[in-house]
């Protein structure tokens, strides 16, 4: 009988599935440009992600920091940004922890690294020696719009008007703030999705919840089953 084959067929399947977590072991793709904080997104603590070895949405209980699809990508496309057109990896070689242990046939050495310490945004300032202020920026953020809160808002959203101000106080924070920062040059737009993670816009749907501009400003709905 002969020996059954392991190798990677370049398919590319399980890139169009995700950029990797990053863990600790992936600091020095940092420390050597490698990798730039505009190619990565927080996924916050909180935060609906789909576990693909469970096969099912969880909220995961710490942040974590992905590779991020390319910019301009439709929300629910999550392809690695640096898988290319003939399905190679542009940093092979130097690719992160989760890509080299990743085998779709044999998930046991991905599934060891679940328990391995991973980047977070502080891990990664320090890193890359950032501004002070963006921490000062992080800690606010997830102080005004953390999921904890906006789960709790989210389920008496029809039955407490103030659950419903909350909330869109919430929407209209998160919102501002990133023009602000911009705006006065605090961070440049493309390491957003480092900062603060996805729009709060986008990843309300976790709630069963839509945003909808009105005259009187922001509509909260209820999405249909």
């Amino acid at each position: 009988m002969s020996k059954a084959d392991t190798s990677c067929k370049n398919c590319g399947i399980c890139c169009k599935k995700g950029g990797p977590a990053l863990h600790i072991k992936d600091g020095f793709l940092f420390e050597e440009n490698i990798l730039q904080v505009q190619d990565v997104v927080t996924i916050r603590t909180g935060e609906l992600v789909r576990d693909d070895m469970k096969n099912r949405l969880i909220p995961i209980p710490n942040e974590l920091i992905k590779i991020s699809p390319s910019e301009g990508s439709r929300p629910d496309d999550w392809t690695c940004r640096f898988l290319t057109s003939n399905k190679r990896c542009f940093l092979h070689g130097k690719h992160p922890a989760e890509c080299r242990a990743f085998y779709c046939k044999e998930p046991e050495a991905l599934m060891q690294l679940t328990n391995e310490e991973r980047l977070d945004r502080e891990k990664i300032c320090k890193l890359i020696n950032a501004p002070d202020w963006w921490l000062e920026l992080i800690n606010t953020h997830e102080e005004m719009v953390a999921y904890g809160k906006l789960a709790e808002w989210a389920i008496k959203i029809d039955q407490e008007d103030e659950c419903r101000t909350k909330f869109i106080e919430a929407l209209e924070y998160d919102r501002s703030l990133r023009e602000l920062v911009v705006q006065k040059e605090a961070a440049p737009k493309e390491v957003l999705g480092f900062l603060f993670g996805r729009p709060l816009m986008q990843t309300m749907i976790m709630f069963g919840l839509q945003a909808r501009q009105s005259g009187d400003g922001i509509r909260i709905v209820k999405m249909a089953d």
